[in-house]
C-alpha cells in the first residue's frame, strides 16, 4: 500500500480589519447613492434626491468611523501637508453646502439632507487630519485643535445660520 499524500495545512483566512468593513459600508452606501441619484435623473422625484443626500451622509459618517478605527503609521510631512489640503478642501466644501442649504427654493427635507452631508463630510476630513496628527509628536497643537474645531464650527453654521434669515 502506499502512502497517502501529506495533508497540507488549510492557510489561514485573513479576517478583515474594522477599517476595512467600514470602507466596504461606505462604499456601498456610496454606490446606493449614485443608483439613487442617476433614478432622479429620469424619474425626477425629490424623495429620491433627498433619499440620496441622507445615505451618501452616511457613507461619510462609515468613512469617519474607518479612519478612527485605522492604526495610522507614522506619517511624512509630505502626506501630513496632502492630509491638510484634504481637510481645508473639505471644510470649504462643507462651508459651501451649508450655505447653498440656505437657497430659499429649497424644502426644509432636501436643506437638512444638504447640512447632514456638510456634517458628515466635516467629521470625516476632521478624523483624517486629526488621526494623522496625532501620531506625530512633533506636531502641532493647533493643527490637532483645527481637526477637532472644525465639525463643530460647521454644526455650528448649521444650528445658527437657518435663524439669522
Amino acid at each position: 500500500m502506499r502512502n497517502p499524500p501529506p495533508v497540507r495545512p488549510m492557510p489561514r483566512r485573513r479576517r478583515m480589519t474594522t477599517p476595512l468593513r467600514a470602507l466596504i459600508v461606505a462604499a456601498g452606501l456610496a454606490v446606493v447613492a449614485l443608483v439613487l441619484l442617476t433614478a432622479h435623473i429620469f424619474a425626477p422625484a425629490n424623495s429620491l434626491q433627498i433619499t440620496a443626500l441622507y445615505v451618501l451622509g452616511s457613507a461619510l459618517l462609515a468613512v469617519w468611523a474607518s479612519i478612527l478605527a485605522w492604526r495610522v503609521p507614522v506619517l511624512s510631512r509630505r502626506t501630513l501637508a496632502l492630509f491638510a489640503l484634504v481637510w481645508m478642501a473639505g471644510i470649504g466644501a462643507a462651508v459651501w453646502l451649508v450655505f447653498r442649504s440656505l437657497d430659499v427654493g429649497r424644502t426644509t427635507l432636501l436643506a437638512l439632507g444638504i447640512q447632514w452631508l456638510a456634517i458628515a463630510l466635516s467629521l470625516a476630513v476632521g478624523g483624517l487630519l486629526l488621526r494623522g496628527l496625532l501620531q506625530r509628536r512633533a506636531s502641532l497643537l493647533l493643527g490637532r485643535l483645527l481637526s477637532l474645531v472644525s465639525p463643530l464650527a460647521i454644526l455650528l453654521l448649521v444650528l445658527l445660520l437657518p435663524s439669522a434669515h
